[in-house]
């Protein structure tokens, strides 16, 4: 009730586990109040225990994925809102491309991943209408990104290739 006062009461809404699974699983857009309920009470009669978020639903076409490896963002990708659905996993259809982050871009994503203390991170974001000048909306920091569609997205390079190529070197493991 509380969470649902802070997004003012408005839905749809997304409700989703706080460890997420890679591939959009688990993910579920909820219409209203009452179908909201039905889901949190299914979820919690299979895990009492499990710790929820629930998200003010934006619709959007894409959202941008940037890999960021100790401090430097290495890769992004945009993400298309997969057909028939309001994910962008690339796991579950949505096509993928390279895509070039503004130099403020890659500040915030840098800077969500120095936030969660991450060394390998994907930062999840909607650009803004001006991204050259404001800043982006960070929509979830992952510490386990899945990597097949920014492999397929990155045409110069792997990104696989270069996390293996800093992880083999030990003094990176920290």
């Amino acid at each position: 009730a509380r969470a649902m006062k802070e997004l003012w009461d408005k839905f749809p809404v997304i409700l989703k586990a706080s460890s997420g699974s890679q591939t959009g699983v688990g993910v579920v857009i909820n219409e209203s109040e009452k179908s909201l309920h039905a889901t949190v009470q299914m979820i919690k009669l299979l895990n009492k225990n499990i710790d929820l978020i629930l998200q003010e639903y934006v619709k959007i076409e894409y959202d941008v994925r940037a890999v960021v490896l100790d401090g430097k963002v290495i890769a992004s990708m945009k993400r298309n809102v997969a057909e028939g659905d309001f994910r962008s996993n690339a796991s579950l259809g949505a096509t993928t491309e390279e895509h070039e982050l503004t130099e403020l871009e890659k500040f915030e994503c840098e800077n969500a991943a120095k936030l969660v203390n991450g060394k390998l991170i994907g930062v999840d974001f909607m650009p803004a209408k001006n991204r050259e000048k404001e800043q982006p909306y960070i929509l979830e920091v992952n510490s386990m990104p899945g990597f097949s569609g920014i492999e397929r997205s990155t045409k110069d390079k792997s990104v696989t290739s270069e996390i293996l190529k800093t992880y083999m070197n030990k003094e990176n493991w920290r």
